[in-house]
């Protein structure tokens, strides 16, 4: 008897069974996958600044530029346009010089929708181009903003 109590404990061997484990550690895995972009989806991005600026283009014509100031008013290369004839005024010049392109400039205190309402007029005009231009004196303004408000918000945490 003393002999079979013998083989029955050296038959028992206790081993770690790690299968629960993984199961756990996969699941906080997709748990955080799921969770952490969400989470830092909230994160105000601070813009890139312009360090290598294209190249003026050698041999085409000189691009219409179409500027909108602070407070909305409309330039068609440096004259007065009203926001009423603006698509007269884009379809003539298409007209007389259908290869050119045009730049859309404007003020960075704009609001979204002031550009957004002049980009709308240029598409429907139809020119083989549309530019977006910005300064460097914008584009820092616009990185010092980003700048205050992710200090504010790190404040506020």
């Amino acid at each position: 008897m003393s002999s079979l109590s013998r083989k029955k404990r050296e038959a028992v061997r206790p081993e770690m069974n790690v299968t629960p484990l993984v199961d756990v550690v996969l699941v906080l895995l997709i748990i955080f996958m799921v969770i952490l972009p969400a989470a830092v989806s909230n994160m105000n991005l601070e813009l890139t600044k312009m360090e290598n600026p294209d190249e003026e283009p050698k041999g085409e014509p000189e691009p219409y530029v179409l500027s909108v100031d602070v407070d909305g008013r409309l330039y068609l290369d440096d004259y007065a346009v009203d926001k009423a004839e603006l698509a007269n005024h884009l379809r003539a010049v298409n007209a007389n010089d259908p290869t050119k392109k045009l730049v859309l400039r404007g003020d960075h205190r704009l609001k979204y929708v002031q550009v957004r309402d002049v980009m709308a007029i240029v598409q429907d005009v139809g020119f083989p181009g549309v530019a977006l231009r910005a300064t460097k004196a914008a584009l820092d303004d616009a990185a010092a903003f980003a700048e205050s408000v992710r200090k504010t918000r790190e404040a506020a945490n």
